[in-house]
């Protein structure tokens, strides 16, 4: 395991408007450049939040008047936004926009939006290779609305609010040592996952997928001391995400975010036994290292594994 890493300031900047501030609303979308007015009636208030995650931005914002939107994308990154909540269908480039409904843009791409009051929207920039090595491989020209069905509607909608509220509730010193590589991919993943879900998936035959399992072992294994991604395993074999979970339920008989986090908790387990109790080691530091950002989560999966919790195994020392 890594030496606890020296951590920068938090990434997070929150701020609210209560009036209409074209030159501040203008900003919500890190890198895009366009023109924004209000158009419905009455007073105005924004609450906007914004990102930076590794190579991702993440923006996200809440308003309570309608806006017209009207300019491009960021040429440097590719772009979905979320519907979380909405009373009104909204429009983006001529389509209607509904509650969790997901917008794709190009990089550079137009962007022409009706988004009616009491929206509460979230955009997330990202490179086109990283989806690639996701499995997932996108034509120019996707700038237009996916409708998903319910199920994924509400998946994606319980993860990425989950982040969200995560990210908008902990203090800044909490958030400056989440992992954020880890959070990167796994906000990328989740769109991945909506995506492969959308197309027409073919099966491996059986000797490709017994081949690509052995693979996958073999990489496990020879990586066995570090945490371990799954664009990693994406990119291992060329294949998504969706194709390496029938690999591991098929081969492994466990699904491949439950390996990872089981192998990341081991990975904990290990440097918390080699360590000496009286450097005062910060187990909350050491598990945000390790792609755990809820320590709750994490302290009832370690004691579920293990049958005690970290603090018991560093004291064991």
């Amino acid at each position: 395991m890594k030496d606890t890493p020296k951590y920068t300031s938090s990434p997070i900047k929150k701020q609210m408007l209560t009036c209409f501030d074209s030159d501040l609303l203008r900003d919500v979308i890190k890198g895009a450049s366009f023109d924004i007015h209000q158009v419905g009636k009455g007073s105005f208030q924004a609450d906007m939040f914004h990102a930076s995650i590794g190579k991702g931005i993440l923006d996200s914002s809440h308003y309570s008047n309608a806006i017209l939107t009207e300019g491009t994308i960021s040429p440097d990154n590719m772009t979905f936004g979320f519907i979380h909540e909405s009373k009104e269908d909204s429009l983006f480039n001529g389509q209607v926009l509904q509650k969790h409904d997901v917008m794709m843009g190009d990089e550079g791409g137009p962007l022409t939006s009706h988004i009616t009051a009491d929206t509460h929207w979230s955009s997330f920039q990202f490179k086109r290779t990283d989806l690639l090595k996701l499995g997932i491989s996108l034509k120019k020209d996707n700038n237009k609305v996916l409708h998903f069905s319910k199920e994924v509607q509400n998946n994606l909608s319980y993860k990425l609010g989950g982040i969200l509220n995560f990210l908008k509730k902990e203090d800044d010193d909490k958030i400056a040592k989440v992992n954020k590589e880890f959070l990167y991919h796994h906000i990328l993943g989740i769109y991945a996952n909506a995506l492969d879900d959308i197309k027409d998936v073919t099966h491996l035959k059986r000797d490709e997928s017994f081949f690509l399992s052995k693979k996958i072992l073999t990489y496990l294994k020879e990586h066995a001391h570090q945490p371990i991604q799954m664009i990693e395993l994406t990119t291992l074999i060329g294949k998504s995400e969706r194709t390496i979970e029938r690999i591991f339920k098929k081969h492994f008989g466990i699904a491949p975010y439950a390996y990872l986090k089981i192998h990341r908790l081991h990975l904990i387990r290990k440097y918390l036994l080699c360590t000496d109790v009286s450097t005062h080691t910060n187990i909350g530091d050491i598990a945000m290292e390790n792609g755990f950002m809820q320590m709750g989560y994490f302290g009832s999966e370690y004691k579920r594994i293990f049958g005690e919790t970290a603090s018991e195994t560093l004291r064991k020392k």
